[in-house]
């Protein structure tokens, strides 16, 4: 079976969700602070983390900043923090998914199949335009081979995009990919933040950025 650690301050929630996956199939370890979370990971290692944000003894998202846990395993918040802000930082320390209280849970168990199956299925090493985008080791190398320093939040989009080339994805279709498209808690500007900061990274002196807009639908990579 699958494993997932389930880690929420509230007692209640906290058996809400874990006993609704266990219902599912899924294994379950709990967590009620970032002190039982280490514990728990000490103990046995998860496929995914369901993270609650404002823990008594940490916040969520610098734990997972700090733990490196997208090193490990896939990561999914589960919070009452909605603003754009707050997406972005989560997807930038790791999050495959951020979604928000109050949680649907037929919602929540779809959000992990999706963040699951993307994992399995995904393509080990991607190449679009010259570039090389390894899905494992979470790398984006340039044409002329350097290593490109990206973000959770930025590779999250930009793997989302390389798996659909060379069609258009929509801002729909990227807000799926990272959130529960919930409009209290993501916006089509979550997603084009993450667009436009990509673009600056991957600008060199002499090329533009492989992503162009189409318009009336997204955004696509140049194919190659």
């Amino acid at each position: 079976m699958t494993t997932i650690l389930v880690v929420e301050d509230s007692p209640e929630s906290l058996e809400l969700v874990a006993g609704y996956l266990e219902n599912q199939g899924f294994t379950c370890l709990r967590a009620r602070s970032a002190a039982e979370m280490r514990d728990a990971l000490l103990r046995q290692a998860p496929a995914l983390i369901v993270l609650d944000v404002n823990l008594p003894d940490a916040d969520g998202i610098e734990l997972a900043r700090s733990l490196r846990l997208a090193d490990t395993c896939r990561l999914i918040f589960l919070t009452s923090r909605s603003a754009d802000d707050d997406v972005i930082a989560g997807l930038d320390a790791g999050g495959d998914d951020y979604v928000t209280k109050p949680v649907n849970l037929r919602a929540l168990l779809a959000r992990i199949n999706s963040v699951l199956r993307r994992t399995a299925t995904a393509d080990t090493v991607v190449t679009f335009d010259g570039w090389i985008l390894d899905t494992v080791r979470r790398e984006l190398f340039r044409p002329n081979g350097q290593m490109l320093e990206l973000t959770s939040g930025e590779f999250n989009i930009l793997a989302a995009m390389a798996a659909q080339r060379p069609q258009a994805v929509s801002r729909d279709f990227l807000l799926d990919v990272i959130s529960n498209r919930d409009p209290r808690s993501v916006s089509s500007h979550t997603v084009d933040t993450l667009i436009a900061r990509l673009r600056r990274k991957m600008r060199s002196d002499t090329e533009e950025a492989p992503i162009i807009t189409v318009r009336g639908v997204g955004y696509a990579l140049t194919p190659g």
